[in-house]
């Protein structure tokens, strides 16, 4: 089952980052639109995150980090903490995979990742970003 893990996450994330790449949210009624703003009109953590991913994509990254300033932590976060969870089930991971993997699903880093996930939930609703 392990196995498994390690060949289709990458999978997933390599067709979901193709799909992003020609898919320009702004522009397509195939991207969903964040229910919360829709309904209330505030803004969740993640409002922007398709257009962000988008313009990320392309090398626009202050273009992404406009849509959704929380970017600038959550990508390279989730993209290090993919990394050291993969490494981390192969064969013998080295030194540094382990201490990744140890600091990226390590209880306080996590705790740190939520409460700045909400700090920013609020601030962006407080000043309109």
């Amino acid at each position: 089952m392990k196995r498994l893990y390690i060949l289709i996450i990458p999978a997933i994330i390599i067709i979901a980052g193709f799909f992003y790449y020609c898919v320009d949210p702004n522009k397509s009624m195939l991207m969903p639109k964040c229910p919360l703003k829709l309904m209330t009109g505030y803004q969740c953590p993640s409002c922007g995150a398709q257009r962000a991913i988008h313009a990320f994509l392309h090398g626009n990254f202050y273009e992404a980090i406009a849509y959704n300033f929380f970017f600038i932590i959550a990508i390279p976060f989730l993209l290090i903490t993919a990394y050291a969870v993969f490494m981390r089930a192969r064969k013998n991971p080295s030194k540094l995979t382990i201490k990744l993997y140890d600091f990226t699903t390590n209880r306080y880093t996590l705790l740190a990742y939520v409460f700045l996930f909400f700090i920013w939930w609020i601030i962006r609703n407080l000043i309109g970003c």
